[in-house]
């Protein structure tokens, strides 16, 4: 086995770590029990799982890249950029900054979806140079939500619909990491037959 695949499994098993399944049940019923202060680290955590799971993902397509010999497009070069995780909890204290953070989540994993389809490409048409069967089908776990909708209902509401807003944000998050698992898997059992059939 080449370090290069070695990495990528490693890059997998770390996933235990950076992709949290978050559930919005318990962290709402802790929020209550807690008379709010639970909002914090969950808002927090939020961020971070966030954080950590792009930066995951784009060590692992430079790997994987590197591994096949690609070339990227542009468009599939993902520019990482962290957000503070702390900064942004604190700031969801005041309305406005709190109501952007979560729309800019949600905007902010669709275009990392778009990005992640470019890639799966980049790999699918590797795969089917090499002549090693590769079953992986592009994905988007995010439906679109209108932010004039958003908007909307949040003044109708007086606010309410952030709760809305957040257990969407919760499950959109979790369902794409599920999903990507099942593609990483795939990829994997690909990289070592690719590795097999190389050396």
């Amino acid at each position: 086995m080449t370090s290069t695949l070695q990495d990528i499994q490693q890059n997998l098993y770390s996933r235990k770590k950076t992709d949290r399944v978050m559930w919005f049940s318990m962290w709402a019923v802790l929020a209550v029990a807690s008379f709010g202060i639970a909002w914090f680290p969950m808002i927090y955590y939020c961020i971070k799982r966030r954080n950590n799971h792009y930066a995951r993902q784009e060590k692992l397509q430079k790997l994987v890249q590197t591994k096949l010999n690609i070339k990227p497009e542009q468009s599939s070069t993902e520019v990482f950029k962290p957000k503070n995780a702390v900064l942004w909890t604190l700031l969801t204290v005041l309305v406005v900054p709190g109501f952007y953070l979560f729309y800019w989540l949600k905007k902010d994993l669709q275009e990392h979806e778009m990005g992640e389809h470019v890639f799966l490409s980049e790999v699918t048409k590797a795969a089917e140079k090499s002549g090693v069967p590769l079953n992986v089908q592009s994905f988007a776990t995010t439906p679109s939500f209108p932010v004039g909708k958003y908007v909307f209902l949040s003044v109708v509401s007086c606010g309410l619909a952030a709760a809305y807003w957040l257990y969407r944000l919760f499950n959109d998050y979790n369902n794409h990491f599920k999903m990507q698992w099942i593609i990483e898997d795939e990829l994997l059992r690909f990289l070592k037959e690719f590795d097999k059939k190389s050396s």
